[in-house]
């Protein structure tokens, strides 16, 4: 919650008395999964009911920054916040305040107080949102038309159940606030002549934190008719019909000069567009336009350009003729034009046509390319590799000579024609990078000092470096890991038990690559695609190499601790494993060197790495492997911290997750393989975070994904390079560690039985197995289904714990999921556990619903509404027809294997589109 909360500190909390929709007693959950684990009854229909309910008051100057500021929604979930529905639409109210910010879709208005007749009235000065434009206007539309009725709940009828006030007048209330507000703050230094005249007691209320002023009426009604007159030129502009419209051409060939043409384009057919000659000779199309308006078209050209004069001198001094339809401009004005100009002129409802390749996100700009190569063609130190280099500006894909360079450099405008292409110019930039190269050359670059280039623009370096070329094994780094990817695949280890798959030998061969050049690898495989045998391929060969001189640490969820003891076991006999876990284990510094001293891999848990920090790091590793690295998400956890602190040879992160999802968990993976790579945290924060999550920021994306992909492997199931090696249903048994409370009951209940069963004679005895079996299952489920109470679930069994890891991974890689159980029991704790844990609906079918509710659940299911499906063997586990999804989970296995097949057939049949995973 601190986080979903920062920016409220210091904020007044409060109760208010609210109308809400409620049963009997209880108020209406925010969410259904909420409302059904409180078990909050939902079988009538909600009736208003007044009642008081804790909040926070936010102050009007702070909401915005505190919206914008929350994390998304799998954010939340992932902190255990599941944002309701009205948190989501504030959200998109406040992202909508912040583009009418950023557009300046604002006037500054006035509001007298009604009523008051005194010679001298209070007035108030107010920035209002203005919502004309078309992508405006209709955000605004679709925000009123999301708006869940909970936001009406100040403004609620207890009795009729009726709003006093609608969606339009909330939303335009909200903007209204929040946009005036921000103003303020922006405008607080501003200060405008005597607050005794009344137009400056107007525009310095404008900045101060009270609205108020004193003003006469008629002076009031005077500044409002000037806002009146100034809304009323702005309609010359795009109403009645007809829209104003300006045309950057650029210069011919022979021409020294751009132009600027002026036109005029029916609202209600864009095609129909035609030039200011045109309107003046009163030609075809001018005729067209006035018919379908009604309107005099050269009137409201006119009255248009006068509008934009104010934008654009220019204009305005082409207006001394009679019939302007252009203005020629130089470079300079030109460069204004479309630096300053266009944008205000586009904001205002103006048709504003620019050349493509200004607007275009490739838009030629000038910037370095590098061309780099080692120094040292053995084993590289990683990112403290030390390169030679050399250096041309480029415009675009193009490098330019020197002597073009120097060129540029001479010329005082900002635009410049170079080999055809108008590029954008910032002659003290290119000076600065003319100067920062040529004395970097002389000294060299580290590697991480390159990617540093690429991470950020540099005010020291002038332009951004756009383009590394490379050489030697810096070549094979930077060209990723496509098929097409130059590092040299590598022999599999001899000892290694089994086959790899060729995307899997090549997965294999890049982690070695990394190894051997002294970087991090995340390998983000997607589920079930061999991450494990992948990882224990390369401890393997370190080992057979004779290059493993002390053993390598695996740091993963307790629930695969034994999974991979399994695994070592079955692909990897010959290394020697160790379980770092437990009670038992060696906890002072020297048994535990003598115990880890002889082993190969040493097997331990996150929660161990708090708690034996010390053990840890005093130990000398070849490697340490994270699985499951999501575990690391956060940064400043203590885990997290205490991983980055010990000291190994390499470095490898395994997660089954999108690690591009969040970009918090990106940053505290990539630092801990490659410590200071992604710069701190709060300037990746500033420089990638909030552009990308926040603003949806293309070019910020392209630079991390840049920045990434040498170090981030993966793979998708669905991918064309690795579909043709995969079976289409793949079938894994997955190994999990009893907690100590399964361990005792389990004990307990063969005890139990062998002291029966020597009492027993005949059938009885078979009897008292059979039933024993069925205990045995159940406490292996969960001790809470053998126990049969209602204790809690988190903690104490590791199949659930195995389970709920499993399937949120599959759910954060966009999957579906049948989870199969024999017991309705257990079904029920499965979906109270799984909606709990991660905040999404389970729906369960099992044997006492109608067959209405379960035609109802299945096609939810199919089309996407609900993604995990938990169903009874005996009631899902024929004729449903179940393709939308592609993990099959047997929670507790059946006897009879043809029933788990059938089961699993409701995802593996005819019309199946994906591969079908089943565990």
């Amino acid at each position: 919650m601190k986080r979903g909360l920062s920016g409220l500190e210091g904020s007044k909390t409060i109760r208010k008395r609210l109308v809400l929709p409620g049963r009997g007693r209880l108020p209406v959950a925010s969410h259904p999964i909420i409302q059904e684990a409180l078990g909050m009854p939902n079988n009538s229909e909600p009736a208003y009911l007044a009642r008081e309910v804790p909040g926070v008051i936010i102050a009007h100057n702070r909401v915005l920054a505190w919206l914008l500021q929350l994390p998304n929604s799998e954010d939340l979930r992932s902190q255990g916040i599941l944002p309701g529905d009205t948190l989501r639409f504030w959200q998109a109210a406040g992202r909508l305040a912040w583009e009418i910010l950023a557009g300046e879709h604002f006037l500054p208005t006035i509001f007298q107080e009604a009523g008051n007749e005194t010679r001298t009235a209070k007035a108030k000065a107010v920035w209002q949102p203005t919502l004309d434009a078309p992508a405006i206007a209709e955000k605004a539309r679709k925000l009123e038309e999301s708006l869940p009725p909970a936001c009406l709940s100040f403004a609620l009828d207890a009795k009729s159940g009726k709003a006093e006030t609608n969606a339009t007048a909330l939303v335009h209330d909200f903007l209204t606030r929040v946009v005036d507000a921000e103003l303020r703050a922006a405008s607080s230094a501003f200060s405008a002549g005597s607050k005794r005249v009344p137009h400056d007691a107007w525009i310095s209320a404008l900045a101060l934190e009270r609205p108020e002023f004193e003003a006469p009426p008629e002076t009031a009604e005077e500044i409002t008719s000037a806002i009146t007159s100034w809304k009323a030129r702005l309609e010359s502009v795009c109403g009645q019909g007809l829209r104003a419209c300006l045309r950057l051409v650029e210069p011919g060939e022979n021409g020294q000069k751009w132009m600027l043409e002026y036109l005029l384009q029916a609202s209600a057919d864009p095609s129909l567009l035609t030039g200011a000659r045109n309107i003046w000779t009163g030609a075809g199309p001018a005729r067209k336009l006035a018919a379908l308006s009604g309107a005099h078209p050269e009137e409201r050209l006119l009255a248009a350009l006068s509008l934009a004069g104010r934008v654009f001198q220019p204009i305005e001094a082409s207006l001394k003729r009679s019939d302007p339809d252009h203005v020629l401009l130089d470079s300079v004005q030109a460069y204004r034009f479309l630096k300053e100009a266009a944008p205000v002129l586009s904001n205002s409802g103006f048709g504003v046509f620019l050349p493509p390749w200004w607007k275009a996100q490739s838009a030629p700009r000038l910037s370095v390319q590098l061309r780099v190569k080692p120094k040292d063609a053995g084993e590289g130190q990683g990112t403290d590799s030390w390169l030679t280099f050399d250096w041309n500006a480029a415009m675009g894909d193009k490098t330019l000579s020197r002597e073009e360079l120097e060129e540029l450099a001479r010329m005082k405008v900002p635009l410049v024609q170079v080999r055809g292409q108008w590029v954008e110019v910032d002659h003290e930039a290119l000076a600065k990078a003319i100067s920062f190269w040529d004395r970097q050359k002389s000294r060299g670059l580290t590697l991480g000092e390159v990617f540093s280039r690429l991470r950020q623009s540099s005010a020291q370096a002038g332009l951004d470096v756009s383009d590394v070329q490379a050489e030697g094994w810096l070549k094979d780094l930077l060209g990723g890991t496509s098929e097409n990817a130059g590092f040299k695949m590598i022999s599999v280890p001899n000892g290694l038990q089994g086959t790899l798959r060729h995307y899997q030998e090549r997965g294999f061969s890049w982690l070695s690559f990394l190894k051997t050049y002294g970087f991090g690898a995340c390998l983000a495989d997607d589920m079930g695609l061999g991450k494990t045998i992948q990882s224990l391929a390369l401890i393997l060969r370190e080992k057979e190499e004779g290059r493993l001189k002390a053993p390598v640490l695996l740091v993963c969820p307790t629930s695969v601790a034994g999974n991979w003891m399994k695994e070592a076991e079955r692909f990897a006999p010959g290394l020697k494993v160790i379980l770092h876990h437990g009670t038992g284990r060696k906890k002072s510094a020297a048994s535990f060197k003598r115990q880890v001293g002889s082993s190969d891999l040493v097997i331990s848990t996150y929660a161990l790495a708090r708690f034996d920090e010390k053990l840890l790091r005093a130990q000398a590793w070849s490697g340490i492997f994270l699985d499951e690295a999501q575990n690391i998400k956060n940064p400043e956890a203590k885990q997290s911290r205490a991983l980055r602190n010990v000291k190994a040879g390499f470095r490898v992160a395994l997660t089954g997750t999108p690690v591009e999802n969040r970009l918090s968990e990106l940053w505290s993976i990539m630092e801990f393989l490659n410590p200071g790579y992604l710069g701190s945290f709060g300037d990746f924060h500033n420089r990638f975070a909030v552009p990308i999550e926040r603003f949806q920021d293309n070019h910020a994306t392209a630079i991390l994904k840049r920045l990434a992909q040498p170090f981030v492997l993966r793979r998708l199931k669905t991918d064309r390079t690795i579909v043709p090696d995969l079976p289409e249903k793949m079938e894994m048994k997955v190994f999990c560690t009893l907690t100590k409370e399964q361990a005792t009951l389990y004990r307990a209940v063969v005890k139990d039985m062998l002291e029966q069963i020597e009492k027993a004679e005949g059938m009885g005895r078979r009897g008292l197995v059979l039933a024993a079996l069925t205990k045995l299952k159940q406490v292996a489920n969960h001790p809470a289904h053998f126990l049969k109470d209602s204790s809690a679930l988190p903690g104490r069994s590791g199949k659930l714990e195995r389970l709920t890891e499993m399937v949120e991974e599959a759910l954060s890689a966009g999957d579906s999921v049948l989870i199969f159980t024999q017991y309705t029991e257990m079904g029920e704790l499965l979906k109270r556990h799984l909606q709990t844990k991660l905040l999404q609906e389970a729906m369960f079918l099992h044997g006492g619903l109608l067959k209405g509710a379960r035609d109802k659940m299945v096609e939810r299911f199919q089309s996407g509404e609900a993604r995990i499906f938990l169903l009874t063997l005996k009631a899902g586990g024929t004729g449903l027809n179940l393709t939308r999804a592609n993990h099959v989970f047997h929670y507790d296995r059946w006897w009879n294997p043809a029933v788990e097949n059938q089961a699993t057939d409701r995802a593996f049949r005819i019309g199946q589109k994906k591969n079908v995973q089943v565990h």
